[in-house]
């Protein structure tokens, strides 16, 4: 008797724990701030996207940009992100979105390097169905796929990072939310303190930073390049300013940048490199090496509309 219960109670938790999966499947889909479950709805008509990590994230403002250039641009970028978070992104964008004219993608030397930036398994584990999600996730977490095949599990696993997501899809779903927090997807950096950033910077590296080429990022810059090509999209590789000072601790930067210059070149795709600009002086322009402050991306932002403008060859009517 006690066998039968203990399997009817095995049963029932299985069948609880599948609904809690779908349930969440449902909720994440609902939540307008999860930029994939926003662009799969298929509501933006960008002419330029915006992608890349938190520097682009935080430091190019649609608004701003799209006065100088007068396009309609949509800020894809998210933080902590490597070239393979930026390719699922872009693909399940252009899923029921139509493509946009130019990308202007992010690079810099950290973006070739796996201690910077990293794949986030938890953004896609609501859109494991997507073959080319699925197949890109078992690349990067093996053991996260793995575990994923029992009920729940896809969520459980890295839960820290969900369940505040799925109920405040449910608040959107109940509310009938329209637009995201931050509908253009740009987000103002919230940290100012350089000073704080600088320390953590130079305790993390003593001595200079010497960047590691990774053969995976490179692959999937080349999947995103392909992507973009597919779809007629003309693509642009940029890097914003860099402190001035801490270039010299970058130790092979310039050796990273022709590797990156020859991929483009390869690929006949402009680069545009901004690390010469005058405001990479001042540290007030910066809250890090390599992110600006309001005041920097307001400098920035000027400058990139106005060289787009000037360099880009427009196909728009």
């Amino acid at each position: 008797m006690n066998f039968k219960k203990a399997i009817l109670f095995i049963v029932l938790l299985i069948a609880v724990l599948f609904g809690l999966e779908k349930l969440y499947d449902f909720l994440l889909l609902q939540n307008k701030n999860i930029k994939s479950s926003h662009v799969l709805n298929g509501e933006i008509e960008a002419d330029l996207l915006i992608c890349g990590p938190c520097e682009p994230l935080w430091m190019v403002d649609p608004n701003q940009l799209d006065r100088i250039t007068n396009l309609n641009s949509y800020n894809l970028a998210l933080r902590h992100s490597n070239f393979a978070d930026n390719y699922l992104h872009l693909h399940l964008y252009l899923k029921n979105n139509p493509a946009p004219d130019y990308i202007l993608l992010y690079v810099t030397p950290e973006s070739m390097d796996e201690r910077y930036n990293t794949f986030n398994t938890y953004r896609f584990a609501h859109l494991l169905e997507d073959p080319l999600v699925k197949s890109v996730v078992l690349d990067f977490d093996p053991g996260y796929m793995k575990w994923s095949k029992i009920p729940f599990m896809k969520y459980a696993y890295y839960n820290t990072f969900i369940n505040f997501k799925a109920v405040q899809g449910f608040k959107h779903f109940i509310t009938d939310k329209a637009q995201p927090k931050s509908p253009n997807g740009f987000q103002a950096p919230v940290v100012q303190d350089w000073h704080y950033q600088l320390d953590e910077f130079i305790d993390l590296y003593p001595q200079k930073v010497e960047f590691q080429w990774s053969k995976r990022r490179a692959k999937y810059l080349k999947k995103f390049m392909k992507l973009a090509k597919s779809k007629s999209i003309q693509l642009i590789f940029y890097e914003s300013p860099v402190f001035h000072p801490d270039k010299i601790r970058q130790d092979n930067r310039d050796e990273i940048i022709d590797s990156l210059e020859m991929i483009a070149k390869q690929g006949n795709i402009p680069i545009w490199l901004f690390d010469q600009m005058e405001m990479s002086k001042d540290s007030a322009n910066f809250f890090s090496t390599l992110n600006t402050s309001i005041q920097g991306s307001e400098i920035f932002v000027d400058t990139l509309g106005l060289y787009f403008k000037e360099n880009a060859i427009f196909s728009l009517d």
